[in-house]
């Protein structure tokens, strides 16, 4: 949903796209989807408050190298990870004599880049047997016991609206999901300075996401060096059949059509290149929209119309054809390198149909909008009678509070 009203101080090292990717489960397994043999992957997490940590490792008992860590922006400035490919530096392995023990898969230890060591509590080195995901805090090594899963949730009214709610999830999110390989992305309406704006009066309670999808799936942001940066790969897919000012003249028709008592082009930071926002009367909202897409139809111009709102008016979002929820969510999925039964969307509110129907898992939290609660209710009747689609849940609770029960319902989330 998107906020009535229009970052973090914690400043991040940079992520990269390539190497921030939680390995997939079936990876994980040794078997990728269409593939007979994958390479084995360890994915390992670091809790620490050292800057810059580095992972000294030896894989089979072969030559130790320094492996750089990366921050897992939504890891509250605690949680560092790498990600380690086993086949290629087992190939490089001493192996072992006759005679002799076999050496542990991984065999490593942590430090802070200068004279700090992080070792087992006995002095040795810390050994991992088997690929996987594998966490250490505070001394104490552990295997995953839940699923890695790419949370992508709206904003207003579902992740955030009540504090207390907001503050249990964050609370989980660090605890739990992050170390088991958890990725967390927010799907908004909102544009990047009201989103850091929210950021900056929510931090209290609310996690920082490792990817950042806002103005209606029109624009993906990533952190890199502290800022957020726009991912113009994203950007560079939108421009096909898209004529903004095409777009805006059949705005402007429509506006003409029904006075401006009763339609508004939205401020300008709510738009952009490839978004233009209006605000419509509900009781000529169908005349405006039949009117918009008949002139677009007849210019050729390839776009998709999202819908929001409550009440007398409604929010009008004109948007590319290659734009919107569902398919910046996709691609997010498949840039940090999640399946679809591994990612879960999140909303309370029209606008976010289109992120609910994918072949992902889906919430809709207990505070939902009756618009959205009609439209669960015949697609889970849809997907009862062998509709395509990702498994859907409509939570008994509120916001936060709906999106746990969720995973929990899941098998994300142990309590």
């Amino acid at each position: 949903m998107r906020g009535l009203e229009p970052a973090s101080s914690q400043q991040h090292a940079p992520i990269h796209l390539n190497g921030s990717a939680p390995p997939r489960q079936d990876v994980l397994n040794g078997h990728a989807a269409g593939a007979a043999v994958a390479e084995p992957v360890l994915q390992f997490h670091y809790r620490t408050s050292w800057q810059q940590p580095t992972l000294h490792r030896s894989i089979n008992g072969g030559e130790w190298q320094g492996v750089p860590m990366r921050q897992v922006v939504s890891g509250g400035g605690w949680w560092e990870a790498a990600d380690l490919k086993l086949a290629a530096a087992a190939a490089s392995g001493n192996g072992s004599g006759a005679g002799s023990a076999a050496p542990p898969l991984l065999e490593f230890v942590v430090t802070d880049g200068r004279d700090a060591w992080d070792k087992a509590a006995d002095g040795s080195n810390y050994a991992i047997a088997a690929p996987g995901r594998w966490s250490l805090r505070d001394g104490q090594l552990a295997e995953a016991s839940l699923p890695a899963v790419l949370v992508c949730s709206d904003l207003d009214d579902t992740m955030i609206g009540d504090d207390a709610a907001t503050a249990a999830f964050s609370s989980w999110w660090h605890e739990e999901a992050v170390p088991a390989g958890g990725r967390l992305v927010y799907n908004t309406g909102r544009a990047l300075d009201l989103f850091e704006r929210l950021l900056a009066e929510k931090g209290h309670c609310m996690a920082e996401p490792d990817m950042l999808i806002s103005s209606i799936g029109t624009r993906i942001y990533v952190k890199q060096g502290g800022r957020w940066v726009e991912d113009e790969g994203y950007t560079a897919t939108l421009g096909e059949g898209w004529q903004l000012e095409g777009v805006r003249e059949a705005c402007y028709r429509a506006l003409a059509q029904v006075g401006k008592d009763a339609m508004h082009f939205r401020p300008p930071s709510e738009m952009s290149e490839h978004k233009v926002t209006c605000g419509v009367r509900l009781d000529v909202l169908d005349s405006v929209l039949g009117g918009i897409k008949r002139d677009l139809g007849e210019g050729g111009v390839q776009h998709r119309v999202v819908v929001s709102g409550s009440g007398d008016w409604r929010f009008v979002d004109l948007v590319p054809r290659e734009a919107g929820k569902l398919q910046a969510l996709e691609y997010a999925r498949r840039t940090l390198g999640f399946a679809p039964d591994q990612t879960v969307a999140c909303g309370d509110s029209g606008n976010d149909i289109d992120m609910l129907e994918g072949r992902h898992r889906s919430i809709v939290v207990g505070n939902a909008h009756p618009v959205l609660l009609e439209w669960a209710e015949a697609r889970q009747r849809g997907l009862a009678a062998g509709t395509p689609g990702g498994q859907l849940l409509v939570a008994g609770g509120h916001r936060a509070h709906g999106i746990l029960e969720g995973l929990q319902a899941f098998g994300f989330c142990l309590s």
